[in-house]
This record gives C-alpha cells, structure tokens and sequence, in this order.
C-alpha cells in the first residue's frame, strides 16, 4: 500500500509537470485585426540544467508553427509545416520558474503577422 501511494505522487507529479502552459493573443497585419491565437508551452522532461519548452501556436487562419527555447532563452524562432517562420521573444515573470510564472510574448511571422500573447 506504501509503495502504491508513493507511485501515485510520483506520476501526479511527472504529470503536472508536463501540463502545457495556455498562453492567448490576437494576430494583427498592418494594423488589422485577423483574430485571436492560441498557443502554448509544454515543459519537456529531462536532466538538464535548464528545463526546455515544446513551443506551438496556431493562426486564426490555421497555420501552426512549432519551436522548442531553453527557458534562460528569451526568443525562438518556430516553423510551419511549410516552411514559414515566426519570431517570438518572451518576457517570463520568473525565469527559474519559467513559463509556469506567467509572463507576455510578442512574435511576428515572415509574413509580417504580429501577435502579443499573454500567459
């Protein structure tokens, strides 16, 4: 029964860790307003000295760029599927806490979209 409750705690805790991080936004080109974004951060798991974060955000117009940033980082750079980038550099309100913290995000596309996200 002991060993049982200690497994839980430890899957409750490697699942909570792993839970993605919502951040919400809209999409502006050139001053127009193209909608609201989703994305978000998902802490990965690992040994490293700095936790690493799985990056993604969807387009009101359904395009989803991915990228992966150390959270002592303060940018990436994500791609889509068909070969377009987005630009995103982040302010974390505690960077040894990281994306979890809460923070603002402001990221352009090479199309020259702009989002400001929230987190």
């Amino acid at each position: 029964m002991k060993y049982r409750i200690i497994f839980l705690i430890t899957l409750l805790m490697g699942l909570a860790a792993c839970s993605a991080v919502p951040m919400k936004g809209d999409v502006t080109l050139k001053g127009n307003d193209l909608g609201p974004t989703e994305m978000s951060a998902t802490r990965n798991v690992g040994i490293k000295s700095h936790a690493t974060y799985s990056i993604v955000s969807e387009l009101p117009d359904g395009s989803i760029f991915r990228g992966d940033l150390q959270s002592d980082q303060k940018s990436v750079t994500m791609f889509s599927n068909d070969g377009r980038s987005m630009k995103c550099n982040f302010e974390i309100n505690n960077t040894k806490k990281g994306f979890e913290s809460g923070g603002t995000g402001f990221c352009t596309t090479s199309e020259g979209q702009e989002l400001n996200v929230k987190f």
